[in-house]
Formats: structure tokens, sequence, C-alpha cells
């Protein structure tokens, strides 16, 4: 049950297709022990597999889609965008507040 100063949230990212289900685990946990560290929960992690983009990101036409559901203080989701901009294996990102 998440904390009164906690809201759900949700991130997709797209990482870039050549990388190993391995290091896609590296960055998830990453991702998982930020949430954590902050008292938050993941409520879900979901690897939808290599998809075509809508349009090309740094040459790239396809890549890795990876699903968060997870409840955090705001500082979290800060800390969880910072962290995916500064991956370069990292293509996009987006975080939804949940309502």
């Amino acid at each position: 049950m998440a904390q009164k100063d906690q809201a759900g949230y949700e991130t997709i990212y797209i990482a870039h297709p050549d990388l190993t289900e391995s290091k896609i685990g590296e960055i998830n946990n990453r991702l998982t022990d930020i949430i954590k560290k902050h008292s938050g929960t993941v409520e879900q992690c979901d690897l939808w597999g290599i998809r075509n983009l809508a349009y090309k990101i740094l040459r790239q036409s396809k890549g890795h889609y990876i699903y968060f559901k997870y409840s955090a203080q705001p500082a979290v989701v800060e800390e969880l965008e910072r962290t995916l901009q500064l991956r370069e294996d990292v293509l996009k990102q987006m975080t939804v507040r949940l309502t």
C-alpha cells in the first residue's frame, strides 16, 4: 500500500535494439534499486520486446520497450528520468502520473 505522500507512476523507456536481455536486466535492477531506496514499491515490470519506432531515434528504427508501474514520491521520478537520460543505451523515456 502506498504512503500518503506517494503517487502511482508509469514509466516506459525504449532501449537500444542491440542490447542483450542481461543488459536490460541491469537497467531494470538499477531503476528498481532507486525506487526501493526511496521507500517506493515496484508493482509491475514488463518487457514488451523489440518493436518498430514511429520515427527514427538516433538512427534506430527499432527498440526494446520496457514498462514500469510503481508507487513513489515525486523526487524518485526525477531521479529515474535523470538516470535514464544519462544512459547512452536508452533512446527515449516517458513517465506519467496515475490518478
